[in-house]
């Protein structure tokens, strides 16, 4: 067989896409769904085969609620373009860990539809891609973007009996990365302002008087009611993940110090009716003193 045969049989290599995203509004970065919605506009340049890749273009994990603005046309270099501004709903996986010092990373990833990588990839524009200046999206920060490319391997014939059982298909993805960070500290002190209060009025009890056990007890009692609440608002507003999140740690720890003081409240209250006067005294000096030292030194041990 010829050296020209072989080359004959060779398949042609994929076609180049080249396509960029330029966000122009992030909004409804809902943590407890577990989404966000953006507005972007969405460009190709290719050959001129059919499809345009504007028509069979698909938004990955999300749902394109509108295509305006569409436009149409032949570059000057015979390439053709086209272009549009989308609107979309995407599912985004959120790491809370370190919530609410949590940053993210927003990912807007397009597959063509009709075409495999086999027959086309994407190639991104680096010089014209970007985030408007004018993006602010209400208690966070937006920083850089990044645009990546790579293959998505889907493991299945999806039904079709004229594949065999286990075929695969590749396609070209498409990945436009827009950072998403907390702005300043004010939002750690509105989630826990709360908390401290609570913490800090159950550690009032080591003042009262044992003889005044009614006022003491409701101090702790209260105290532990008012940190539950804090802790069911708090909830409402994350989604249940199966990891231990910075709140969490933060509301163990508010709800431990409280239950540590009503035990040091009703052992004073015990020690009070046994008329050991001293012991009480010297548990509620080691209390007053012990107890917001061990706080405030877990809490800084676990900020991240």
């Amino acid at each position: 067989m010829s050296a020209g045969a072989v080359r004959a049989a060779e398949p042609p290599a994929p076609e180049p896409i080249h396509v960029g995203i330029y966000v122009t509004l992030i909004h409804g970065v809902d943590l407890k769904a577990g989404q966000f919605g953006v507005d972007f506009w969405v460009w190709f340049r290719w050959s001129g085969r059919e499809p345009s890749p504007l028509d069979s273009f698909e938004v990955i994990g999300g749902r394109v609620s509108s295509r305006s603005n569409v436009i149409r046309k032949t570059l000057p270099d015979g390439q053709m373009y086209a272009a549009a501004r989308v609107s979309a709903t995407i599912q985004q996986p959120w790491d809370l860990a370190r919530f609410p010092f949590d940053d993210h990373t927003l990912k807007i990833q397009i597959e063509d539809s009709e075409r495999d990588a086999l027959t086309a990839i994407y190639v991104p524009d680096e010089a014209n891609a970007g985030i408007d200046p004018e993006v602010r999206v209400a208690g966070w920060r937006v920083g850089g973007h990044a645009q990546a490319v790579g293959e998505q391997v889907y493991r299945s014939n999806y039904g079709d009996t004229s594949l065999p059982t286990g075929a695969h298909a590749r396609y070209s993805r498409y990945v436009f990365s827009a950072g998403l960070a907390r702005d300043g500290v004010g939002r750690f002190f509105k989630f826990f302002t709360g908390l401290f209060i609570a913490t800090l009025a159950s550690w009032c009890a080591f003042f009262v008087r044992p003889k005044d056990s009614g006022a003491r007890v409701s101090v702790s009692v209260g105290a532990l009611f008012a940190a539950a609440a804090v802790t069911i608002a708090i909830n409402n507003q994350l989604p249940d993940v199966g990891y231990l999140t910075f709140a969490d740690a933060m509301v163990f720890l508010s709800l431990g110090t409280i239950l540590l003081s009503l035990i040091g409240t009703v052992t004073s209250l015990a020690l009070h009716y046994r008329e050991r006067e001293a012991a009480h005294r010297r548990l509620d000096r080691i209390g007053a003193i012990a107890v917001p030292i061990l706080y405030a030194a877990i809490l800084l041990a676990i900020l991240p």
